[in-house]
């Protein structure tokens, strides 16, 4: 599979597509426009807010703020496919549309209850995920590992799926080397927290290494993972993934790794700021773009839900 031959860029490939993105980027909003957001305190003062953004026909009215989860989404897919269209093949469109991808297998599973299917109807379920996501092909079980899915077959495949959304990337950055340093840092950031996670889930340093850990995924030296403790330390996680300059101190790291990780990734993706055109250059655009949509939906659930105003503003994502 790896490794692949890296495509030229071309400036006539990408010149169209990142003049579109930075015309698009007028359209984005400040950071202020969140922390204003937050102190609305009723639904109709937040839809207020909304209607003075580019968001506005989203939201025709203020009962629709209650489908804002799925309303968000569906746009943020809308337009970055239309910045798929219109960049080459295996550009960072892909990245972020299988990420959607991904969250939403998720989804299907959980509303299909499947948390307690045995071993062949989760094998089922990989058929059918293949069915529908091509590029989830190939779900297989070790046979070192037989006894291990056997005991949790519905762990095995979320980590299988997890890993293929990262090895998908890690190709198309094989394809696009501009891509690479953003590509590396999401599959670093998800080992962390991987690893951080595991023994509260009940799997063990075999499992993740058949499931998760699976080439060109880097995976942690042979007796690493057995030797960390249970719970794992923060410190020892963040070295393991290769992120220990993440600097999370053990109170505070499954309070503020989401933030810390994508904030991460938004500096990575700020580098193509510079560049004139090329799959760089969409791709911070794109992050901008997520970004946004991550927080908009958090603030809209903390005006809707009882959700502490002060911890959500303290995770929305750095722009």
């Amino acid at each position: 599979m790896f490794p692949m031959p890296a495509l030229a860029e071309v400036a006539e490939d990408w010149n169209f597509v990142s003049g579109r993105c930075a015309a698009l980027e007028a359209e984005l909003l400040e950071s202020s426009f969140f922390t204003d957001l937050l102190r609305a305190r009723t639904p109709a003062e937040s839809h207020a807010q909304v209607a003075k953004s580019r968001h506005a026909p989203l939201f025709p009215h203020p009962g629709a703020l209650g489908d804002h989860d799925r309303i968000i989404e569906s746009d943020l897919e809308e337009r970055i496919g239309e910045i798929g269209d219109l960049s080459p093949q295996d550009g960072p469109a892909e990245i972020f549309l299988k990420g959607i991808g991904i969250r939403r297998v998720h989804e299907l599973l959980v509303r299909q209850e499947i948390a307690r299917a045995g071993a062949d109807e989760v094998r089922r379920w990989a058929e059918r995920l293949e069915a529908g996501f091509p590029w989830l092909r190939g779900f297989r079980v070790p046979a070192d590992a037989r006894a291990l899915f056997e005991e949790a077959p519905v762990r095995a495949l979320s980590l299988w799926v997890d890993a293929a959304y990262l090895i998908e990337a890690l190709r198309i950055a094989g394809r696009r080397p501009a891509l690479r340093p953003y590509a590396e840092a999401m599959a670093s950031l998800a080992a962390a927290k991987v690893i951080r996670r595991a023994p509260a889930g009940g799997i063990g340093p075999a499992t993740l290494r058949a499931f998760f850990f699976r080439p060109p995924l880097p995976a942690p030296p042979p007796g690493a993972l057995e030797a960390l403790e249970s719970p794992p330390p923060a410190s020892a996680v963040l070295a393991l993934a290769g992120v220990g300059d993440l600097a999370l101190a053990e109170d505070e790291f499954d309070r503020r790794f989401g933030k810390a990780a994508d904030d991460r990734l938004t500096r990575i993706a700020a580098r193509g700021a510079r560049e004139v055109y090329g799959p760089a250059r969409v791709l911070w655009y794109l992050r901008r773009l997520y970004v946004e949509a991550f927080n908009m939906r958090l603030c809209l659930a903390a005006v809707l839900t009882p959700i502490d105003r002060r911890q959500a503003a303290a995770r929305l994502r750095d722009a």
